[in-house]
């Protein structure tokens, strides 16, 4: 985990994305942000004039617009999203050359190239299952394959652990 990071809130109490604990230091010092009505924990940073408590979790005052963006299942964002392990036999990689993208249900078999039915997958097991279904090869992925949120694939892609802190507001 990275050293206090700070959930950001939108004004609506919409996950925006993790804070860097200087940005919200400077969201807080500038009235900007607050700690949300619900009591949060908190870190201490030492200051020149004592100790200065940092929440885990701002709210921003004023609402920001964001546009919708949504995450496209890529080579590298099943990757991410399975955690850099075959989802087959448990094996991890982070040498994405030894790590394919296998079709749950084949493409020849009517699959498609949705997160749905992407895993990350060795070379090995890939070509072991080939042309296979699940059903016939006698082995399914170990997690159901899923489309993402962008705070997941935010926080696969830069390795941050979900604080407690932060629960209330990623169970959704």
């Amino acid at each position: 985990m990275r050293e206090r990071q700070v959930l950001l809130l939108n004004a609506s109490e919409e996950v925006l994305r993790i804070a860097d604990w200087r940005e919200a230091v400077r969201l807080l010092v500038t009235g900007k942000a607050l700690a949300p009505f619900v009591k949060t924990e908190e870190y201490s940073i030492p200051s020149t004039r004592g100790e200065f408590k940092l929440p885990k979790v701002l709210v921003l005052l004023n609402y920001v617009h964001t546009p919708y963006k949504e995450s496209t299942p890529t080579r590298r964002n099943v990757l991410i999203r399975d955690g850099w392990t075959c989802q087959y036999c448990g094996k991890s990689s982070k040498d994405q050359t030894k790590l394919t993208i296998d079709h749950v249900m084949p493409k020849s078999r009517g699959g498609d190239s949705s997160w749905t039915n992407l895993v990350a997958a060795c070379e090995r097991c890939n070509g072991v299952k080939g042309n296979k279904t699940p059903k016939e090869w006698g082995c399914r992925p170990m997690k159901k394959p899923r489309k993402p949120s962008m705070l997941e694939m935010h926080i696969n892609r830069v390795g941050h652990d979900i604080l407690d802190a932060w629960r209330t507001w990623l169970v959704a």
